[in-house]
């Protein structure tokens, strides 16, 4: 028995480290060893099949006058040998003749089997085979025979389950290179602590590297763009840092001259000690991509660049454009309202969001149903919501709809303003004045694009372009923390600002012009032409109100002009407030108090009475809130009911 037991530990040592290729061989050779060293007449391996529901032979030495174990269904042929296995249990037979199944007794003794044994093979708990050996002659298998032999079964055992394993994993990386040579994509891999990187066939392609020359990370920099490189070392280097993700689109330099853009994605991943091991990552080639977008890029500017030489050289043409184009529709002639136009034509066929700030009365919701009707959706009505008009505690079921009986008072079902611009924009007039808790849900929707009804969880998903406006200065909210950041960031994404008319005064006449022509032909008068008397005087005024301002100045002098030729006088003490106080003054001339009173009442009528916040009357007026406060309640100002 010793020369056994050595043999059983060579066999052991032959497997430890074993290439999978090699497998099949040394199992044939170490069964015939087996076999002649215990004076065996057949030693047999078989493995389960694919269901796992019975057993088939792989492997078989026997000697030259017995015959060899073909058997392709162990369940069919010897089925005590099948059920044993799934026992898990090993199957001791010294003699065949002792067996009650007749089936087994008589197949066993059709292959020449009088004494067998046979050992199950298990991995990880799962049957993988079994491992047979047989007698021509009743025998008994000493204990010994049956531990050593069952030690060379756990042998085999390991060694297929290795071997089938790699086979898993070549049948696999070759439907991966498969996959992405068929998509053109080259895989690589980076072993960090050796500094050497992998690649395929299309990766080396890819990146003008010889298929045999071996590769580093450094070889690797220097064949980028010098002023791609900085940017890719910093973007390795975070990836390094956190072990994430890697995302960069660079240019490579080819030996032949060549230059071509890659898109490449990596994942970094971490080595036993709890460092970076290895990147494992893809490339793709995008350089006619690139080439597109240029291209793409030039002829836009191109096309921008003739819009400007027509718009330039002819009026008429430029006339036609503004019934036409929403954009166009807003008389301007100032440098800067052309400017914020020349914005609403690049964004405007875009989905993006927008935010359009400036103070009350600059037009912000005339800008945006210009935007509106430049854009792909012009096809739908603009939907509108003014945050300011509406109560806090209606805000969620106006802006996304409530079913019936979602709440008390809830009588019927209500589509919610998003919900009717699906498809098309929605205007949100005043969004600074919306509450934190409206926020948040309103976040969530421009996040997920779906919303809820009040008492339906269903999600909807709607297709809304977002368009707020707003006459605060948002930033300033959130740091206030009255307006949530994360949110400030999602309506900013193409911020558009509207001066205000003090700022723009060569518009003030087209606006004159288009203010008269509504008026005169609403009411039916036939104005011909404005005073330059007036036009001079509305040019000198603050117009602290702004466009809205100037057009109720014009309807009011539409109203009381008689004649053709319109004569409009710019505010005054004359309409306002203060205008009672001025002619008790009349016999004298008004004290500072007087003054001060009427001019702080002329500043809030033009404001609509807010006192705070951006283009408010103490900003207006050069004052704190809190002091312009002060000096209302000691001049007896109150806000009309």
């Amino acid at each position: 028995m010793p020369h056994f037991e050595m043999l059983l530990a060579e066999l052991s040592a032959q497997f430890v480290n074993l290439p999978s290729d090699r497998v099949d061989g040394v199992i044939n050779a170490s069964l015939q060893r087996i076999a002649e060293t215990l004076g065996i007449d057949r030693a047999t391996l078989g493995e389960v099949t694919a269901d796992g529901q019975d057993g088939f032979v792989t492997h078989c030495y026997a000697k030259a006058c017995i015959p060899p174990n073909k058997v392709q269904s162990v369940m069919t042929e010897v089925p005590l040998v099948m059920k044993t296995l799934f026992a898990g249990e090993t199957l001791i037979v010294r003699d065949v003749a002792d067996l009650e199944e007749a089936t087994d007794r008589e197949n066993f003794l059709r292959y020449g089997t009088r004494a067998d044994l046979v050992f199950p093979l298990i991995v990880g708990g799962e049957l993988r085979g079994g491992l047979a050996f047989s007698s021509a002659t009743p025998r008994d298998w000493p204990e010994r025979v049956v531990r050593g032999l069952r030690l060379i079964a756990d042998v085999f055992a390991n060694a297929l389950a290795r071997r089938r394993a790699d086979q898993a994993l070549r049948e696999s990386e070759a439907q991966m290179r498969l996959a992405a040579e068929a998509a053109q994509v080259g895989l690589w891999v980076w072993d960090i602590p050796g500094d050497t990187l992998w690649g395929t066939d299309r990766a080396r392609t890819l990146y003008g590297m010889a298929a045999d020359a071996p590769v580093t990370i450094g070889l690797f920099l220097d064949r980028l763009v010098p002023e791609d490189r900085p940017r890719v070392e910093r973007a390795i280097q975070q990836a390094l840092a956190g072990g994430g993700t890697y995302r960069e689109e660079y240019r490579i330099r080819h030996p032949d001259g060549q230059t071509r853009w890659i898109c490449a994605t990596g994942q970094c991943q971490w080595g036993g000690d709890g460092r970076p091991g290895r990147m494992m990552g893809a490339g793709i080639d995008i350089t006619e991509r690139k080439q597109a977008e240029t291209a793409l890029r030039r002829a836009l500017a191109e096309i921008q660049t003739l819009k400007d030489q027509l718009q330039q050289e002819n009026v008429y043409l430029r006339r036609e454009i503004e019934e036409h184009q929403g954009a166009t529709r807003i008389a301007s002639r100032s440098d800067s309202m052309r400017r914020v136009l020349a914005q609403v034509g690049q964004v405007a066929p875009t989905p993006a969001s927008v935010l359009i700030t400036g103070e009350t009365g600059t037009g912000k919701e005339v800008l945006a149903t210009a935007l509106h009707e430049a854009s792909p959706r012009r096809g739908r009505a603009m939907i509108r919501v003014n945050c300011a008009a509406i109560p806090a505690a209606l805000i969620e079921s106006e802006l996304f709809g409530r079913e019936k009986g979602a709440y008390t008072g809830a009588l019927a079902r209500q589509i919610g303003r998003f919900e009717l611009a699906d498809g098309s924009t929605l205007f949100l007039d005043e969004v600074g004045e919306l509450p934190l808790e409206a926020q948040a849900k309103l976040l969530r929707v421009l996040q997920e694009k779906e919303i809820e009804r009040l008492g339906n969880p269903r999600p909807i998903k709607v297709d809304v372009r977002l368009i707020a406006a707003t006459h605060r200065d948002l930033a300033r909210e959130v740091a206030a923390g009255r307006f949530r950041e994360d949110l400030y960031y999602r309506l900013n994404v193409f911020p558009l600002h509207l001066p205000p008319l003090r700022e723009r005064r060569d518009d003030l006449p087209p606006l004159v012009e288009s203010f008269v022509e509504e008026f005169a032909k609403a009411m039916g008068k036939p104005i011909e032409a404005v005073a330059k008397s007036s036009l001079k005087a509305l040019l000198n005024y603050p117009w602290p109100g702004n466009i809205r301002e100037l057009r109720n100045v014009i309807e009011r002098a539409v109203i009381l002009n008689s004649g053709s030729l319109l004569r409009i006088e710019p505010p005054t003490l004359a309409g306002h407030p203060a205008a009672g106080s001025a002619s008790a003054a009349q016999a004298g001339p008004a004290t500072l108090a007087e003054v001060e009173r009427s001019h702080i009442l002329r500043v809030l009528e033009a404001t609509g009475w807010r006192v705070r916040g951006a283009a408010g009357a103490a900003e207006i007026l050069g004052l704190k809130p809190s002091t312009l406060e002060s000096r209302m309640l000691k001049l007896g100002i109150r806000r009309p009911v």
